[in-house]
């Protein structure tokens, strides 16, 4: 709060941080009166003016008041640093900033011009403020005063630029400071090195890559990209110059520049100057297509001179790969040779085929083709396809021998005659990746999903790669094997067989699959990103928690990876384990709470963070930086990953009743309408094409929050604290109007938060209704008409809260019942529509006891009616526990059942007499897993989860005798 407010005064500075307002008042008088008569500190009045404006006292208040006027108004003025900078962080602490603060500043600058300290404290008050009006006024000064200083020119530059962008301020005054900064930048660039005979500003040039950066950033924010290519042209400022230094940065920035201003031919001659670049490495090809495609206005004779040169480029050097891909890319685009004909997708296909048989024992050949192959149509797929086949089968017939092979790739038919190498299994995985990309994952959108032999014979040839390469390639340590992305595959395989081909027992297999996998590899954490999801998915939150652990997610990996933990756990898993098993060592790292935690710990400690490293690139002049790193706070602030732990824990809060610390809730003191994405989703692989469901989508528990989904439940949140009293979550009124006006949450809710929602908003009302606002005199601005319009919907509002309970165990109570009958197996679902239902009766109940504590105080309401109502309300409440406990009491059981565990091990593996005739994806999975054990341990695992879930709904749901028994 008073984070840069220095006082001299130990003890006050202390009594300050922690808000004590009278006791540093009365710090402050006891140092007055040890003062000698008539004398007086202006740090000190300063102080007690301040501090009595914060007592909340009246007669304190106007004094403080007084107090500061006279400092407002003394001749001669205030010059002490400390009293103008205890003044200004009160007044906007109170946010009451007066104009007058500025002139105290004025004079104390006026009176000591050579003080520099003076200069930088004035500047960073403002700083922090983020007051770039204020900011500017005082860098200007700074400037005045040391006009062949370095420091407060840029400084001065970099508040003007950062006004320009401010909201506060009008456009007239925005046009001004962007013309300032930009007109200061231009005078930075014109000093470097000038003509014989002129004398530079040492202090005013650019010096390093940064500054160049910088100047970049103000020019094209002011439209001025044609000078900022001709200052990166120009000898002096330019990259090749002392100033750009070679910078990599400052080519990308060229590429970028000359894009904007459609100057074609001068980037095309920039990309083949840069061939000659002496970092072969970093060939810039990426410029060509950017070229390429943007204009037609260069003959297709030098286009095929372009093509030709890439060529010879990508066999002349070892980094071929990125010529070859530049080739793709102009394909891509449509450009082809005079002579082509036309044939714009062969063209790609000769392309890729030649990139495959080049570079398909490489681990990056996938990742580079994929951004080619979804401009391919059905044809061509099937040509390509048919050519990576062929290339395979001739790689491996030193292998195998001149034999007939049903397989594509063949590597699996047969025993090989050596031992086969890594290479091998790469061209493998690299060829089975590219046919799940342009095929199976566009099974979905096959007219016959009924016909899943293909995917299934896939699956298969994935499962016999990965135990070829467990048999042939010992792992050692950390190292990970091309064989294990074989054992990925036909985990997203066996998922998207399960999503479309309607196979329960599909999932399980890819749990299986991906369990064997991170056991062999223990470092795999794309497998270990899914395994997580998918046990979300599973409504096995304490698994999901156990590998989260493995991630070692830290620092800022924190609000970009803990959505993938995060995401409806509060109504899936929120609770530890349960019962003792040896599959989970450490009951502790598998409490999700744990890792919400960690999480949050991180936030609290991020705003300090980014503080430090903002402060750091100012002292260095770092400004590029430094604006890159004023943006990344503000997304870092307003990211959406903090607001979903909030509300989140909150949830788990409510259903456990153990709170966690109370500064969690700082973090929720302003919640923005549109919070900034800050989910990171590219941990879980995307080898789909792009115009089919994702594997994130598909293992996602329910649909993908959005910002509608976060403000729904900041909702109930917010009923809950009004029902206990807590002053928790503040969200934004405007926020929560929109939520507590519209009805539209299909978009990322699912139907259960929808009731749930609408529930809280109804509850919402009721609280509304005690809401009695008061003017300055104490007495109820509401007129007697309007409290009984209220007091009229009070009446009304138990009945439908009534109805709506009826409506919840007539659906709920009818699914829940099915799923607990029909399925041995619970899911996600099941559990988000317990505890959801579970954390609505803890809504209702917490609102019934209001209801009947204020009641009494208003002669409106008829008191027999609103008991007789709310003895109704609770008896639906048992009624609704009654129901989810005998559901979960059956599921119990039937997981305890002998012979139910043992139908989900052969669903898994086959048994020991079967052929693969029968079921050949059982039957080669229980071939790689060496018997039907690993299975059993597997499944054991997700039982003993399933059952804490159960146990732990038990403990919610209160008994009540006679009518149903204890889970345990």
């Amino acid at each position: 709060m008073f984070q840069h407010l220095q006082l001299p005064d130990p003890q006050i500075q202390d009594a300050v941080d922690q808000c004590e307002w009278r006791h540093a008042l009365q710090l402050i008088e006891k140092k007055e009166r040890r003062l000698k008569k008539d004398e007086t500190i202006d740090w000190l009045t300063a102080c007690k003016a301040s501090v009595q404006l914060m007592v909340p006292d009246a007669a304190k208040q106007r004094q403080g008041r007084a107090l500061l006027e006279s400092l407002y108004e003394r001749k001669p003025p205030v010059v002490d640093i400390t009293a103008v900078m205890t003044i200004e962080s009160f007044a906007r602490e109170r946010n009451d900033i007066d104009d007058r603060i500025d002139v105290l500043w004025s004079h104390a600058a006026n009176a000591r011009p050579n003080d520099d300290d003076l200069h930088r404290r004035w500047f960073k008050m403002r700083f922090w403020a983020k007051d770039w009006q204020g900011a500017r006024k005082a860098a200007m000064a700074y400037t005045k005063h040391f006009p062949n200083k370095r420091e407060p020119f840029f400084w001065a530059i970099f508040a003007n630029f950062m006004a320009s962008k401010s909201a506060k301020i009008s456009d007239q005054e925005k046009t001004l400071c962007g013309t300032m900064a930009y007109r200061m930048c231009a005078k930075a660039a014109e000093d470097v090195n000038p003509e014989e005979g002129k004398k530079p500003r040492s202090g005013r040039v650019l010096r390093s890559p940064g500054d160049l950066a910088f100047l970049l950033d103000i020019y094209e924010s002011q439209g001025k990209s044609h000078e900022a290519v001709a200052v990166l042209h120009d000898p002096r400022t330019g990259i090749w110059s002392d100033v750009g230094n070679r910078s990599w940065n400052l080519v990308i920035r060229m590429f970028r520049l000359l894009e904007q201003t459609n100057q074609w031919r001068r980037l095309l001659i920039f990309c083949f100057n840069l061939l000659e670049d002496a970092r072969p490495k970093n060939l810039p090809f990426r410029g060509f297509p950017a070229h390429v495609k943007r204009t037609g206005r260069i003959e297709r004779l030098k286009l095929s001179q372009i093509m030709a040169t890439i060529c010879v480029q990508g066999a002349e050097h070892t980094e071929g790969r990125n010529g070859m891909c530049a080739k793709m890319l102009l394909d891509v685009g449509g450009f082809c040779s005079p002579d082509d004909g036309g044939q714009t997708g062969m063209n790609l296909v000769e392309s890729c085929c030649a990139y495959f048989k080049a570079y398909g024992k490489q681990p990056f050949c996938f990742s580079d083709l994929k951004t080619f192959l979804q401009a391919l149509d059905s044809k061509a797929i099937q040509i390509l396809m048919q050519e990576v086949r062929l290339h395979v089968e001739k790689e491996h017939a030193d292998l195998y021998g001149e034999g007939e092979r049903e397989q594509m790739g063949g590597l699996n038919d047969l025993e090989p005659k050596a031992k086969v190498d890594v290479e091998h299994f790469t061209l493998n995985v690299n060829m089975l990746k590219i046919e799940y990309y342009l095929i199976h994952s566009r099974w979905e959108k096959s007219e016959n999903l009924e016909n899943s032999v293909a995917i299934e014979r896939f699956v298969v040839e994935c499962i016999k790669l990965y135990d070829l390469a467990l048999s042939s390639h010992p792992r050692v340590g950390e190292q990970r094997l091309p064989g294990d992305d074989a054992g990925h595959l036909a985990g997203m395989a066996l998922i998207r067989l399960h999503a479309f081909g309607n196979r329960p027992k599909a999932l399980l297999q890819a749990v299986t699959t991906l369990e064997h996998l991170v056991d062999k590899s223990p470092f795999n954490y794309e497998a270990i990103v899914t395994l997580i999801a998918l046990y979300t998915r599973l409504g096995i939150g304490g698994l999901a928690a156990a590998h989260y652990c493995r991630l070692l997610v830290k620092n800022i990996q924190y609000t970009s990876m803990s959505w993938l933990l995060a995401t409806r756990v509060s109504s899936v898993y929120p609770h530890a384990p349960r019962t003792d098993h040896k599959d989970i060592v450490d009951k502790h790292n598998a409490d999700p709470v744990t890792h919400l935690a960690l999480a949050l710990e991180y936030h609290l400690q991020l705003r300090e963070s980014d503080e430090q490293e903002i402060i750091h690139f100012l002292e260095t002049g770092q400004y590029a930086n430094l604006i890159q790193g004023m943006g990344h706070s503000v997304y870092n602030q307003l990211g959406y990953t903090k607001y979903m732990l909030l509300v989140e824990l909150a949830r788990i809060e409510r259903l456990s009743g153990v709170h966690e610390k109370l500064e969690y809730w700082k973090l929720a003191d302003y919640m923005p309408p549109l919070p900034l994405d800050n989910r990171d989703r590219s941990p879980i692989p995307h080898w789909e094409a792009l115009d089919v469901t994702s594997l994130a989508e598909l293992i996602t528990p329910g649909r993908w929050p959005s910002h509608k989904w976060l403000s729904q439940q900041a909702l109930v949140a917010l009923s809950f604290d009004q029902a206990t009293k807590q002053n928790k979550l503040f969200p934004r009124d405007d926020v929560m109007e929109s939520v507590v006006a519209s009805n539209d949450f299909n978009a990322s809710s699912t139907p259960v938060e929808d009731a749930q929602t609408n529930l809280a908003r109804d509850l919402h009302w009721i609280f509304m209704i005690y809401e009695h606002k008061l003017d300055e005199r104490g007495r109820k601005q509401e007129n007697a008409e309007t409290v009984a319009v209220k007091f009229t919907k009070l009446r009304t509002w138990q009945q439908e809260v009534n109805n709506a309970m009826v409506a919840m165990i007539e659906k709920d109570g009818c699914h829940l019942r099915k799923i607990a009958q029909d399925t041995n197996v619970p899911d996600w679902e099941f559990f988000h529509e317990v505890y959801t239902g579970l954390d609505n009766l803890r809504l209702v109940e917490k609102t019934t006891d209001v209801v009947l504590a204020e009641n009494p105080r208003f002669e409106l309401v008829d008191q027999e009616v609103a008991k007789q109502q709310t003895a109704t309300i609770r008896r639906l409440c048992d009624d609704y526990r009654d129901i989810v406990h005998n559901a979960a009491l059956h599921l119990k059981n039937s997981l305890s059942d002998k012979k139910h565990r043992r139908s989900m091990v052969y669903s898994v593996v086959s048994r020991q007499d079967d052929t693969d005739d029968k079921d050949p994806i059982s039957y080669w999975l229980r071939h790689a897993f060496g018997s039907e054990q690993y299975a059993q341990k597997t499944l054991a695992r997700l039982n003993a989860s399933w059952k804490d879930a159960l146990v732990n709904i038990g403990d919610l749901t209160r008994p009540r005798p006679g009518t149903r028994l204890p889970l345990r």
